[in-house]
């Protein structure tokens, strides 16, 4: 089987789309059915809100007040300043496989694609000289940089800066083409970073490059509010423009036109409307032509009603605008047939967008074209394109309704077709610079005009979803070949205008022809570039089985993107689920011929995959949501990575539980867990008002002793012992740390406080060991009290009944934390120790010997993982292997990495510590040779003949390990040439861990 195959088996019970998954029951024959509609899925405004509140309740209940509600003014700030102050772990040659040193961090990708992307410029001079640069800006993953034309990217944010990018632009100049501009912030739904308008994500104002996009710095001028309040035009950033002749930098903000005639060191306004303090309808967009004059869009929706529409300055300056289009009265200010205003029925001011785009023809400046929602749907048998065009020739001084051209193909589809703009989170108006006819509208699909949209003749359709050929009336809805949905730009190559890169919700895409008719389904070919690694994972999982070599295998489930695998060798991913994924689990993964994996997306959808088959395994008899899901936005499970037939699977506060994995489906094998439910949220047990997110479960081979530990978005930690055997009605016990119950009784929220659970971790040799996080900034209480300090808590008696928790926050008390795993290792002489990692809203850290450091007395020290390599990434999930210390860490905004942790410890099923073992005994082994070696190395054994089996690691100095491989009790050779010069430690030891032999040798 290849790889593609994966992707289509799951195509059978399921849509590709980039915005859900949704299952509507069984059809007529029995078939379970999945419908996609895009991130609208509904055929009503008001569904259409409710789908959009799931996502926003979801990011926004992780970090908001648990009391009040609210994000804390100027958090981020602090929370960036705290972990710049926060040491790194250290890394060196000498630490011989210390617990200090730091692990080696290695991205995985996905390489294939990338996450979703607004920005992306080629430097002007692109194709002189060796001149190669393309700029990109991924709107969590940061401002990426490409000096060879997209083979390889780098990321040039700078380390301490929030990593948000929307907007880029050059300046045009002679002489000053090394001078760029870039801005963040997106009205539309994204989650990296806190925001007090649950799914807004806030810019923190501008950067500027003056080497050509090396470098940035931060503008100063531009970032005084806080980051988490819309207090300031900088906090979204639509569009940024420098004047080709004055060399102004104009910023079209949120309800501000700003100017600097200063390079960007000060901006005053030039348009103003009421900023108001909410983010709605407040988009602007601007275009220049060639000699000077300035055109502005000005969003349909926008507070102040006379301020809507187009405009044009010659000077840019204040008060010097004139409207062309889009006044409040229809044939008096404004033009027939504009419909970009927003009005009730009563002529008040809506709260619905219209936002406006324009695009200027670049080989006729006379030629604009202004691209805006027109307020209708195109969902159900009656939809008609939500968009409109118009088109203005300022040279014949005449202009042209276009709308009734606007793409509609055979069928229909709601999100699909006829064209669907997303409440204006997907919009494009672009015009080929060397033909003012060939134009390109994008939403959640990519078209080409090659007659201006003059009439639908001249119409194909190019990306997005696919389009299944002319007298299609029916979509069996895939992605097009190497393209994504929810088009956001679209830019050419200033050397070649038949080249073209686009920005999507999966990244960018190259095409080297993009006038080509090759088929009527495809006739665009794209390919996607690599390397450019910004996916926003929700969840990630590694394959439980350690091969103890490489391939890793790794699985997740990422915003807009689906779930997707990575097997075999390379960065590249398999898509493995569509929608926007949630949890994900490898049951195993042997090749593309035999694999058991587990997906799910959004609002509850959950299936498995095997080699030719795709079924849904979702429970039946859910609770069902406001957005008639059956489950939270991002949907979650528990999966036993020792024992993969169990897993159990979470409905709000329910739990349904299956020990036949690989054989349960919908309707049998599922038990559900009612006492859990009864304990969760006793006032409702089938309520949605309560969920559960953080579910761990003890390692190693199943044993009655074993216990899950489940955490709530109320919260309360519970435990259930014997999970696998537990009669369904046995209710967990509550094990909630004591000044976690005292929040929540005194905060101010009612009747229902969010303090969220975001991770808990086991240890792998003890499951009384456990750590639990939060990720709310704050919990506010009813006293008035703000309350930091209960993120990180830990005990090592969590199977008691009232088990003993200790804070453990240290000098890490303000960030977010999302993620936890307990690592147990050894250092170089064999001694074990136990490491703790946490994942955060900026970057990972992991600190050591908890228990030896609270009995000395002595404070908790974090220290920050990964470097430049990790930043200050959002950290949302860990995933950790014990057998060979495999650490996965999944980001929101920079894909996955992984780090192989020296000297594992796994000892399950003991719930002890392990005698170290004895070192150097001769009767074990009684030497190796030589000291020094070209790559050749041998062991002679002695007379415990006894041991049955032998362990054999070469690490090097800084505790990565570089071989491995078991045997039996014999003597042994090992071709160690391809490792580089250097020191590096040999240790053997014994199947049972009684004894191990130790050395260092050099390799020249």
């Amino acid at each position: 089987m290849n790889k593609t195959f994966l992707t289509v088996s799951l195509s059978a019970i399921s849509v590709m789309l980039a915005g859900y998954l949704l299952y509507q029951g069984p059809d007529a024959s029995g078939n379970e059915l999945f419908m996609g509609g895009g991130k609208k899925k509904k055929k009503t405004m008001e569904e259409k809100a409710m789908f959009a509140e799931q996502r926003m309740r979801y990011e926004y209940d992780m970090v908001k007040d648990g009391g009040t509600g609210l994000i804390p003014g100027g958090i981020h700030e602090m929370e960036l300043q705290q972990a710049r102050r926060i040491p790194e772990k250290e890394r060196s040659q000498d630490l011989f496989l210390s617990p200090f040193a730091d692990n080696s961090y290695t991205a995985a990708g996905p390489f294939s694609f990338g996450g979703r992307t607004r920005a992306v410029a080629f430097d002007k001079r692109f194709g002189t000289g060796s001149n190669r640069v393309i700029l990109a800006g991924a709107v969590s993953g940061g401002l990426f940089r490409s000096a060879d034309g997209g083979t390889s990217w780098t990321l040039v944010t700078p380390q301490n800066e929030i990593h948000n990018v929307s907007a880029i632009a050059q300046d045009p100049r002679a002489g000053n083409e090394n001078t760029w501009y870039a801005g963040g912030g997106e009205p539309i739904g994204n989650s990296a970073t806190p925001s007090a308008g649950g799914a807004f994500y806030y810019g923190y104002g501008l950067m500027k490059s003056t080497d050509n996009g090396l470098t940035w710095n931060r503008v100063s001028s531009t970032f005084a509010g806080e980051l988490e309040t819309f207090d300031d035009a900088f906090d979204f950033v639509h569009k940024i423009l420098v004047h080709p002749i004055t060399g102004h930098v104009y910023v079209a903000g949120h309800r501000r036109l700003l100017r600097s005639t200063d390079n960007g060191t000060t901006f005053s306004n030039v348009f103003i409307g009421t900023q108001g303090s909410f983010a709605d309808n407040g988009q602007l967009d601007i275009a220049c032509t060639n000699s000077g004059r300035i055109y502005l869009a000005v969003n349909g929706g926008f507070p102040d009603k006379d301020r809507r529409g187009l405009w044009f300055s010659e000077t840019g300056n204040l008060n010097s605008w004139t409207r062309f289009a889009g006044g409040q009265t229809l044939n008096a200010d404004s033009i027939p047939g504009w419909r970009a205003n927003s009005y009730t029925s009563s002529g008040g001011i809506s709260t619905d967008s219209r936002r406006i785009l324009l695009a200027l023809a670049p080989s006729n400046n006379n030629i604009l074209y202004a691209y805006y929602e027109n307020g209708l749907s195109q969902e159900g048998s009656t939809g008609t394109p939500e968009a409109d065009l118009f088109k203005f020739d300022f040279g014949a001084s005449t202009y042209t309704n276009l709308s009734a051209n606007m793409p509609d193909f055979n069928g229909q589809k709601d999100g699909i077709d006829p064209l669907a703009v997303q409440g204006g989170y997907d919009m494009m108006v672009v015009v080929k610079p060397d033909n003012p006819n060939m134009v390109f509208v994008g939403g959640t699909n990519l078209y080409r005009s090659n007659n201006g949209f003059t009439n639908t003749s001249g119409t194909s359709w190019i990306g997005g979803y696919k389009y299944w050929g002319p007298g299609s009336t029916t979509f069996n809805i895939l992605q097009y070949d190497n393209h994504h949905a929810d088009v956001h730009n679209l830019v050419f190559d200033p050397s070649n205008p038949n080249r073209a890169l686009c920005a999507t919700d999966g990244g960018l895409h190259l095409t080297t022809d993009i006038t080509a008719t090759t088929t009527a389904t495809e006739p665009v070919k794209w390919t996607m570039v690599q390397g450019y690694q910004t996916a926003q994972y929700y969840h990630v999982r590694l394959e439980h089985r350690a091969s103890g070599t490489q391939p890793y295998n790794f699985i997740g489930g990422m915003q807009d993107n689906g779930s997707y695998l990575k097997a075999e060798s390379g960065n590249d991913h398999t898509r493995a689920g569509s929608g926007d994924g949630g949890a994900a689990a490898i049951g195993k993964f042997i090749s593309f011929d035999n694999y058991t994996l587990f997906v799910s997306s959004q609002l509850g959808s959950l299936a498995r995959l095997t080699p030719g088959n795709a079924t849904s395994i979702k429970p039946t008899n859910l609770t069902p949501n406001s957005s008639s899901g059956e489950g939270e936005f991002v949907t979650y499970f528990g999966f036993d990575a020792d024992n993969p037939e169990d897993l159990y699977y979470v409905n709000f506060n329910r739990v349904f539980r299956t020990t036949n994995a690989t054989t349960v489906t919908a309707t049998t094998g599922w038990t559900e867990l009612t006492g859990v439910a009864g304990a969760v949220n006793p006032a409702d047990p089938g309520g949605d008002d309560i969920g559960i997110r953080a579910i761990e479960l003890s390692r190693g081979p199943y044993l009655s002793t074993h216990a899950m530990y489940i955490g709530t978005t109320e919260g309360r930690v519970f435990r259930l012992n014997d999970p696998r055997n537990a009669a369904a009605a046995t209710q967990p016990v509550d094990i909630t740390p004591p000044q976690i119950n005292t929040i929540i009784t005194n905060t101010l929220i009612s009747p229902s406080p969010r303090v969220n659970v975001s991770g808990i971790a086991i240890n792998p040799n003890d499951d009384n060991e456990v750590m639990v996080v939060y990720s709310n900034y704050t919990v506010t209480t009813g006293t008035g009290g703000t309350r930091r300090d209960f993120n990180i808590w830990w005990t090592t008696n969590a199977k008691s009944a009232n088990p003993t928790w200790t804070l453990i926050e240290g000098n890490l008390t303000l960030p977010s934390i999302r993620s936890c795993a307990i690592v147990a290792r050894k250092d170089g002489t064999g001694k074990a120790f136990t490491e703790y990692y946490v994942g955060t809203s900026v970057g990972l850290y992991s600190t050591l010997g908890v228990k030896d450091t609270l009995a000395a007395g002595k404070p908790i020290t974090w220290k920050r993982e990964g470097g430049r390599t990790l930043n200050y990434a959002v950290v949302t999930s860990l995933a950790y292997r014990p057998q060979d210390n495999t650490l996965l860490v999944g980001t929101h905004g920079n894909g996955m990495f992984y780090t192989t942790i020296p000297q594992p410890n796994f000892t399950p099923n003991l719930n002890t510590g392990v005698n170290d073992p004895v070192r150097n005994d001769k009767n074990f082994i009684q030497n190796s040779w030589p000291g020094i070696t070209d790559g050749q190395l041998q062991y002679r054994i002695g007379n415990m003949f006894e041991v049955k089996k032998l362990v054999v690691q070469v690490h090097s100095l800084n505790g990565q390990l570089v071989y491995r491989n078991e045997t039996g009790y014999q003597n042994g050779n090992l071709n160690l040439g391809h490792l580089a010069r250097g020191t590096y430690v040999l240790t053997i030891t014994s199947g049972d861990y009684k004894q191990q032999f130790v050395r260092k040798f050099l390799k020249k």
